[in-house]
């Protein structure tokens, strides 16, 4: 899913666990994890390039979501943060929880369990009129 779709996820489950910061942390960093292809492939200082790769719904370079884009590293950071601090952990935990769900529905190549090569396609397709529909909703329900 595209980052509005996140970012609606992690208000919504902001507002249920009053911790917008948290929850916003745990929907949206995890896309960090993209930028290491990007670099990589030197996609960052070449807009045209960076634009294609973003938008493409298939990993040209196999690797987008990898270390962070699994439930053993969302385990992991939960685990670590609900101990630091309950309240800000159980919000980063669903916000966390919540993009990778998102991520499992949309037709791009998604590897919960990386780094094990098992692969889910789910059936919405990426920048589709069903995903902006699904992202619309989800700031509805806000």
């Amino acid at each position: 899913m595209f980052i509005a779709a996140h970012l609606a996820i992690g208000l919504i489950i902001g507002k249920i666990t009053n911790n917008y910061l948290f929850a916003l942390i745990g929907a949206l960093i995890i896309d960090i994890d993209h930028l290491i292809p990007y670099i990589k492939h030197k996609l960052i200082f070449n807009a045209k390039k960076f634009w294609k790769t973003v938008t493409d719904p298939k990993d040209p370079y196999g690797n987008q979501r990898n270390y962070l884009h699994s439930f053993f590293a969302w385990a992991i950071i939960s685990i670590i943060s609900v101990k630091i601090n309950y309240n800000a952990g159980i919000a980063l935990s669903m916000g966390y929880l919540s993009h990778l769900i998102l991520d499992a529905l949309d037709g791009s190549d998604f590897h919960p369990f990386y780094p094990l090569k098992y692969n889910v396609v789910g059936p919405i397709e990426y920048m589709s009129k069903d995903e902006w529909v699904i992202t619309a909703v989800l700031f509805a329900v806000l």
